[in-house]
């Protein structure tokens, strides 16, 4: 019994390979609109739309080339003559868009697995070159078209391994720009100057980050300019967050694209060989189909002319596209910069602003409350979670930066690295006494509830807060910030509690919060903190049954959850939430979750940073740029700084 109807092997005998090249352009297109939209976007949708294009591009497209050469060695057909030309046309699909070279970092540490991969295709594509050999026209055609695919297929690798092996930032394009003297009304032009500069002279530093051992400096030759945008800085707070914007993107462009050969010599030189074959074997495809006599003497299907037109005119706007997204790109407008036409870019960007990226990243930070009563998880994840398969990932959701966050990480970091500039008070004892996990999960707790307590102040208080309310805010907003990272990231934090301790408590709070709050609704009165607080502790000291033991008793040892929370009670957070007035206790806590912020970008792996740019990047992704990067922005003291984390974080 044939459980495939004979009908259905007919259609796929006649149609397979047609079907899988025309697949392979509709994946290469979907690659190059998707691909630069991760750039910008933290889209989980987006993400996986361009990973399973990715991982299925090159399978399609090498499956179609094996297609193609048993077809012309064992069923040749003179009706099917012109498909022998679409097997160079499929590597121009393996050479990939400009927009995306690398899915992730580790793509590029495979460069030499591609470049073998592309010396194998080649031999194929050229045995069915050879098989297919006819008129000289024809074969004129087929040899184009080779040149063609095989510039893009060597250009991808070419790109992949620059990344991979580049790291003094020598790949950067326009690598001997010099930061010439800043003119403050040309703001556009002096941040790419400046990301420029500073992305060239931090691709050197990721190697060795470590704001404790090394200092980022940047070459004399730039220190007019570096000076220069630090007058700037403290004139405007948002000058060094465009800058570190911008650095980012032309980061993203350097790991994950084909930036860094695109405006070299060489690739300017390719391309125009690339896009000059493309469109002579266009013209000859035309010229084909004019010859009507030699048309019908050949008997070339209709079906596969039409299939030809199409992946011809497919490659060729892609290509023309792809020109036009670089002569609106910040690598253009730098070129111009460094042909002394910097006045041109500024003019470009005046007049047709709507053709360049106003978003360099995403601009947006992940937010988990483990006690909001509202489930603002999308519909799909609520029903993964019914199946059994729910994790804390699919709770997280995304939010727009608050504008008034970068200035206030700024200003912490400045003080920060200023000896007794910063006083957290009772909280120093509280600090050293726990672990990161830990300090992150209580002040957590401790930040929740104050935020409650507050907004369900009376009006005649709330009329005086006026003074504190964006502390709260901010504080609020990092303290669901790093939770999310977490909950979803926890590998990449300096925690060393364990999952099951961490899932278990998380969800055995979540328990005593309600119950807290109902008991509070039936008593009918609104606790204060510190009672809210105590009733915390009460019902998690009775769920773990811990006795709690006192610092001195432990000889040193760091405090688990429970009792960490138990002992500071009467030590930290009364003091915390009841003594000290609203706006002494917000700016402790301000302070609290700015160094854990800090603490945690600095603490995590260098890729993870790197990673993150192809989804977008994130708050923490900007703050591992600005730590370092702040010894140039508004002098700080690395070292200092590196202190003060080292007093309060183990």
């Amino acid at each position: 019994m044939n459980l495939i109807p004979a009908l259905w092997k007919i259609l796929w005998d006649v149609w397979n390979v047609r079907m899988l090249v025309l697949l392979s352009l509709t994946l290469q297109i979907i690659l190059f609109v998707f691909g630069k939209r991760r750039k910008n976007m933290a889209s989980q949708w987006i993400n996986v739309v361009v990973w399973l294009a990715y991982i299925t591009a090159d399978s399609v497209a090498t499956v179609a080339l094996g297609k193609l050469s048993y077809a012309q060695t064992n069923i040749p057909n003179p009706n099917n003559a012109l498909q022998a030309l679409w097997a160079p046309l499929l590597l121009l699909h393996l050479g990939g868009p400009d927009t995306i070279t690398a899915y992730s970092l580790e793509d590029n540490q495979l460069w030499i697995r591609h470049f073998l991969g592309m010396g194998i295709q080649a031999i194929v594509a050229i045995y069915v070159i050879v098989m297919s050999w006819r008129h000289f026209w024809f074969s004129f055609m087929l040899i184009l078209t080779f040149v063609a695919g095989i510039i893009k297929y060597g250009e991808r690798t070419w790109a992949l391994k620059l990344a991979c092996h580049d790291k003094s930032g020598y790949i950067l394009p326009f690598y001997s720009l010099a930061a010439d003297s800043i003119k403050k009304e040309e703001r556009y032009k002096n941040v790419l100057i400046m990301a420029h500069m500073m992305v060239k002279e931090f691709k050197k530093y990721i190697e060795n980050y470590d704001i404790g051992r090394f200092s980022f400096t940047v070459r004399r030759a730039n220190s007019e300019a570096t000076n220069s945008m630090a007058k700037m800085n403290r004139n405007d707070d948002t000058y060094s967050k465009d800058v570190l914007e911008a650095e980012m993107g032309l980061m993203y462009d350097l790991l994950y694209t084909k930036a860094p050969i695109t405006f070299s010599k060489r690739g300017c030189i390719f391309r125009s060989m690339s896009f000059m074959c493309t469109v002579s074997v266009l013209v000859g495809l035309f010229r084909l189909i004019a010859m009507e006599a030699k048309w019908n003497e050949q008997q070339y299907s209709m079906v596969d002319i039409v299939i030809t037109g199409v992946l011809l005119v497919g490659a060729l706007a892609l290509e023309i596209y792809a020109v036009i997204l670089l002569l609106f790109s910040d690598w253009a407008m730098l070129w111009l910069i460094k042909c002394g036409r910097g006045k041109w870019a500024i003019r470009l960007w005046q007049k047709f602003p709507w053709f360049f990226e106003k978003k360099k990243w995403s601009k947006k930070m992940g937010q988990i409350d483990l006690f909001g009563e509202e489930d603002k998880r999308p519909k799909w994840s609520r029903i993964l979670g019914r199946l059994g398969i729910q994790d804390y990932k699919f709770n997280r959701y995304m939010h727009s930066i608050p504008p008034t966050l970068y200035p206030v990480i700024l200003k912490f970091i400045s003080a920060a690295a200023t000896d007794n500039s910063i006083n957290l008070g009772s909280l120093e004892v509280f600090f050293a006494s726990t672990t990161f996990g830990i300090q992150m999960v209580i002040m957590y707790i401790i930040t929740d509830i104050c935020c409650r307590c507050d907004d369900t102040c009376t009006s005649e208080n709330s009329a005086n807060s006026c003074g504190h309310d964006d502390d709260k805010e901010t504080c609020k907003n990092l303290s669901h910030y790093m939770m999310y990272l977490l909950l979803t990231c926890r590998s990449l934090l300096p925690v060393v509690v364990s999952d099951s301790e961490l899932k278990d408590f998380i969800d055995q709070a979540r328990v005593w919060f309600s119950v807290m709050k109902s008991k509070a609704r039936e008593e009918g009165r609104e606790s204060s903190p510190s009672d809210m607080i105590k009733h915390f502790i009460a019902g998690a000291r009775h769920h773990y049954q811990e006795k709690v033991e006192r610092v001195q008793d432990r000889q040193g040892a760091k405090l688990g959850l429970v009792e960490a929370m138990d002992f500071f009670y009467e030590y930290v957070i009364i003091e915390l939430v009841d003594k000290d007035n609203e706006e002494v206790k917000w700016e402790k806590l301000k302070i609290a979750w700015l160094a854990m912020l800090c603490y945690a970008a600095i603490s995590s792996p260098n890729n993870y940073h790197l990673q993150q740019l192809k989804g977008g990047g994130e708050l923490l992704n900007l703050v591992w740029f600005l730590i370092p990067q702040s010894h140039i922005f508004c002098g700080v003291d690395t070292f200092t700084l590196n202190g003060f984390f080292n007093k309060y974080f183990h």
